[in-house]
């Protein structure tokens, strides 16, 4: 198993530096059998909680506010689960932790679970947390950059683990690295940005980019959205191993419908999740913390095929660009690679909730105001 592969595509997620919306057919590998029942007992009726834990793929922030939700809501010890959640960081690789047994769960970019499959490991996702991809390209506005053409004769500063959508990008716009334009490798920040030393720079919508907004000192700022462009490939999944799924999948199911619930939370309540980041030890401060909730809920909702679904047109996009960059060197099946069953049996036992969010409204905020003080 090459670790150095697997970190490729995590850079942006587990770095910190660090989707898509598409109808399709929602049948993943069928386990269901297993998963039909409804397990997931009242607090009082839990005799012993089941340890599970879950590493994340960075540091704690408002990015997987849901997990912190559920957890402080008592969701997750309603479900007999006593949850245990390992932030991530720069020298943590969650699907290595995974493959070793050092956690049951993992939250990670989706081209993680492609590129442990492309080297042998039976890596599975089990639920798709993000719908649309929050990985985009900033400029200044008064670069003039405003369509892919635009690009020619730039400098972009880009993280290696999103090349792939970069590239896409670029080919299905007929651009030709260093012929139309320059790439340079990206680190932890947006100053080569800030500081004029390259024109374009990756960011994700949720964190960098409020970085670039805070330290813009006025001067507006460009968005291109991978997302609209169609060359975006999906962000945060929650994956495992089909052998920790086939022994426990009751507990896969009632996590999955406890970490939904707390999913939901944040979206009606994203000022308390907030606070309840904060309180788990986020090293980003409020205001940044706020903004990240606000991105992240419109990552979410509206879910056009309902909460953790991934579909087969999701599917597609996302494994034919890792294919054809180059990434994955097999052609991924989604029948192998995506087990909806327990999504499915948690979301049949949550009929009676919002699961698709139609009318979430965003919250408005004002960059100006919000980051004010730095």
């Amino acid at each position: 198993m090459s670790s150095k592969r697997i970190l490729a595509v995590l850079l942006g997620g587990a770095l910190g530096i660090a989707g898509m919306s598409s109808c399709g057919s929602s049948s993943g590998s069928s386990t269901a059998d297993t998963a039909t029942a409804d397990t997931t007992a009242g607090a009082e009726a839990c005799t012993t909680l089941t340890p599970v834990k879950i590493t994340l793929q960075w540091v704690t922030q408002a990015q997987f506010a849901g997990n912190f939700a559920a957890q402080d809501q008592g969701f997750y010890k309603d479900a007999c689960i006593d949850l245990q959640i390992q932030p991530g960081g720069p020298d943590i690789n969650p699907v290595q932790l995974l493959l070793t047994g050092d956690t049951d769960l993992v939250g990670v970019q989706f081209g993680a679970v492609l590129t442990a499959r492309d080297d042998g490991a039976d890596v599975i996702t089990i639920g798709q947390v993000f719908e649309r991809s929050a990985f985009s390209l900033l400029s200044f506005t008064d670069k003039g950059i405003k369509a892919a053409e635009d690009i020619k004769g730039k400098k972009v500063a880009l993280w290696g683990g999103f090349v792939p959508s970069f590239s896409a990008m670029a080919g299905k716009h007929g651009l030709v690295q260093d012929k139309d334009f320059t790439t340079v490798n990206q680190g932890f920040d947006v100053l080569p940005l800030l500081n004029d030393e390259v024109d374009m720079i990756s960011a994700m919508r949720y964190n960098e980019y409020a970085q670039a907004l805070a330290g813009a000192k006025g001067r507006a700022i460009s968005l291109f959205d991978f997302g609209a462009d169609g060359t975006s490939v999906m962000e945060d999944t929650i994956a495992t191993t089909r052998k920790w799924v086939t022994a426990n999948p009751d507990v896969v199911k009632n996590y999955l419908k406890a970490t939904m619930k707390g999913w939901m939370y944040c979206r009606d309540n994203p000022d308390a999740c907030v606070q309840i980041v904060l309180k788990n030890g986020s090293a980003l401060q409020e205001n940044f913390q706020t903004w990240q909730m606000n991105e992240v809920n419109k990552l979410i909702w509206p879910s056009t095929n309902g909460l953790f679904a991934l579909t087969q047109g999701m599917f597609d996009q996302s494994a034919g660009i890792l294919f054809d960059s180059g990434v994955i060197k097999k052609k991924a099946l989604y029948s192998d690679v995506v087990d909806t069953s327990f999504r499915d049996a948690a979301a049949a036992e949550l009929a009676s909730e919002d699961l698709n969010g139609a009318s979430f409204t965003p919250q408005t905020l004002d960059p100006a105001v919000l980051f004010a003080g730095g």
